[in-house]
């Protein structure tokens, strides 16, 4: 099924133009009946189709960035599955903006995230799940995320998790976000799946389970992805940054 944003917008602009359905289909060469389905939201468009859509209604991409941003690109259910994708991917990026990412976190830190979220039931074990998880995984994995996850934590679980940053195998690339820097446009955890097959898969979390998108959104991803990347520290001062925090 298609968006409400994406219908609305098609909606919109098939009225200010004064064609109807039969009009607009000629014009774009989209059949009447496939146009009609995407305005009740029955079927999802194609690229092409939108396309066509966007031109025909003279809209100047306006269409065209709906579908981008609403359009959820199906996928099959096992690509939906994040530790699916942890397991099977060849790299990882992840940007946190407040704490540290989940595949890094120590014991001590996983279980003072998980109360902090009142996510209180049978809290040492799962602390204990997604500290060893990234020893189960094989690929590359570059991190971005505050110092200020670090210092503004109880100061053995500081000490511990760093000691846990300072331990990971080389394949792992911490970046810090100086103190003072800002994420604006990240508002919550993010990851970036590269698949051995060459494809890309974003993620973020949420409340209570993953959202994994479409392709629709890896544009925007990579360059939120860039931007912070840009805002934080090369991973050798990174880890002298570590240190530091703990001496």
């Amino acid at each position: 099924m298609v968006s409400p944003l994406f219908r609305e917008v098609l909606a919109t602009h098939l009225t200010l133009s004064g064609m109807t359905q039969k009009s607009l289909s000629a014009r774009s060469r989209v059949s009447q009946a496939s146009l009609s389905r995407y305005l009740s939201g029955k079927t999802r468009p194609s690229r092409p189709a939108v396309d066509a859509l966007d031109t025909a209604l003279g809209t100047d991409g306006l269409l065209l960035e709906a579908w981008k941003s609403s359009v959820n690109e199906e996928l099959p259910p096992f690509l939906r599955d994040v530790d699916y994708l942890e397991r099977e991917a060849v790299r990882i990026d992840l940007v946190s903006p407040v704490v540290v990412p989940g595949l890094l976190w120590s014991p001590s830190y996983a279980e003072a995230v998980y109360r902090a979220g009142r996510k209180v039931v049978d809290v040492e074990r799962l602390a204990r799940m997604r500290s060893n998880k990234l020893g189960q995984i094989s690929a590359t994995v570059s991190v971005v995320f505050p110092v200020t996850a670090l210092t503004c934590v109880a100061e053995p679980i500081r000490t511990e998790q760093v000691q846990h940053l300072l331990n990971l195998p080389e394949r792992v690339a911490v970046h810090l976000l100086p103190e003072g820097t800002l994420l604006m446009g990240i508002p919550g955890p993010m990851m970036l799946f590269r698949m051995r097959d060459g494809r890309e898969i974003a993620a973020s979390d949420h409340l209570e389970a993953n959202a994994v998108y479409g392709d629709g959104v890896l544009p925007r991803i990579r360059e939120l992805l860039r931007d912070a990347y840009a805002l934080a520290l090369p991973s050798s001062i990174s880890r002298e940054r570590l240190m530091g925090v703990v001496s």
